[in-house]
């Protein structure tokens, strides 16, 4: 499909206006983002996706009520339908939007419903973004006749042949009708997702926290000099994590209700949590964890058995993780039992892989001291001895020791099954 295909396929006719189909983080329903004067008075609604079919509406959800249609910027809602399989939206913030930046409107305008193109899509630019509202300067300068209808269509901000939802559109940009003329108004994802908020319902999910299949393709990302060394490794370790993600591997989501910000090394940048590298993380680290135990299902029941074995924890930050080592070390004595194991990922492709020995040791004796009894006071031999059983290494450290340094012994050992086990070997020197 090409990325005009996909945005058809997730917009709908709602009524006389328009819609557009978004994730949620459940697979008991999805949404349709709306303009609210598309609902407005309307009983029973009618909901049709883009081959002809029928969408159930289970519930109908609105920033206030009772609603004022009159107040323009009210003027969105969401529709909670029956769990829509197909869809994968990338979305994106319409604050970090650069001026006239590539945008793209897809819907169902009235003169071409009964046409055989009934959805239509409008290519144009944004020219402002202001209190989460996008303006929208369309290509061609269409009239509103041409666009009536198309209210609740999703908006696209489109880039290197990629595009993400960044918006609704409602109305055109013009209070007098005979300057609406080829610039509309849209309202950002922010308000849809404060919909959600207050009727505390699911969050909208960006595509990649709905299954692991949506991040696998970047995982154990291997720098070798020859891929050809490491060729049946690569071949083993995608078989074994598609494996593992069809044998029941939790959805990302789930992960994060579960963990929330226990996941990132700075809990109070809570935007980390649905950033695509965290995931692509954490499911590089379920299958080395399922690899080193030998294990060929990494279920809820796997998860939960290892969360005081094993922990991965992200951060954005580039900068060198050991410099952090002793939150790093009283954050493993908080989440892990004593011979825990604490992975830190980050964009640092050239982290350590361990912390030096005398760093850790120095680090171990200034948190080690007994308790209540001065800067002076002695160490704490058993608390010591808990810390010292930690271990603390880096994904991209792990990577760079356990195969790209020694990618010619894996040329060595010719099959999937030896170099698999290679690996596992070189991780359990590491890794407890």
């Amino acid at each position: 499909m090409t990325v005009f295909d996909i945005m058809q396929s997730y917009s709908v006719r709602v009524n006389g206006g328009s819609g557009v189909l978004v994730n949620a983080m459940t697979h008991d329903y999805s949404y349709i983002l709306t303009a609210a004067h598309v609902i407005e008075g309307i009983t029973t609604h009618e909901v049709i996706d883009y081959q002809g079919n029928s969408i159930e509406v289970l519930d109908i959800l609105r920033h206030s009520d009772p609603f004022i249609l009159e107040t323009l910027s009210n003027d969105y809602a969401v529709l909670k339908v029956s769990f829509q399989a197909h869809v994968v939206q990338k979305i994106f913030n319409a604050k970090d939007l650069t001026h006239r930046a590539d945008l793209i409107l897809v819907g169902y305008p009235n003169l071409e419903r009964t046409s055989q193109t009934p959805i239509k899509v409008y290519g144009g630019h944004m020219t402002n973004v202001n209190d989460d509202l996008i303006f929208f300067t369309i290509d061609g300068i269409p009239s509103r006749a041409e666009i009536e209808g198309m209210s609740g269509g999703g908006t696209y901000f489109h880039k290197d042949g990629l595009v993400f939802l960044t918006g609704v559109e409602f109305r055109m940009d013009a209070s007098d009708e005979d300057q609406q003329y080829g610039r509309v108004q849209c309202h950002s994802l922010q308000k849809f997702h404060e919909i959600l908020e207050i009727n505390k319902s699911a969050s909208m999910i960006p595509a990649h926290l709905e299954c692991f299949s949506r991040v696998k393709k970047k995982i154990f990302a291997f720098n070798v000099i020859e891929p050809e060394n490491i060729r049946h490794l690569k071949t083993g370790l995608e078989n074994f994590t598609d494996s593992l993600i069809a044998g029941g591997m939790p959805p990302p989501y789930k992960i994060l209700e579960q963990y929330g910000v226990e996941l990132l090394v700075d809990p109070l940048k809570s935007d980390e949590l649905n950033s695509l590298e965290l995931w692509e993380a954490y499911l590089e680290f379920l299958v080395i964890c399922a690899l080193m135990d030998n294990c060929g299902k990494t279920d809820d029941v796997y998860i939960e058995g290892i969360k005081r074995k094993r922990r991965l924890m992200y951060t954005s930050s580039s900068d060198n993780w050991i410099r952090r080592l002793e939150e790093f070390l009283k954050t493993a004595r908080k989440l892990l039992d004593e011979n825990g194991t604490l992975i830190i990922a980050s964009p640092d492709a050239a982290a350590s892989t361990l912390p030096p020995d005398f760093r850790l040791q120095k680090v171990i004796k200034d948190i080690a001291i007994v308790p209540n009894q001065g800067p002076l006071a002695p160490i704490d031999e058993v608390e010591s001895s808990i810390y010292a059983s930690f271990s603390l290494s880096h994904l991209q450290g792990l990577r760079k020791t356990c195969v790209v340094d020694i990618e010619d012994k894996y040329l060595a050992v010719n099959s999937v099954r030896e170099q698999l086990q290679l690996l596992k070997e070189k991780l359990n020197e590491i890794i407890k």
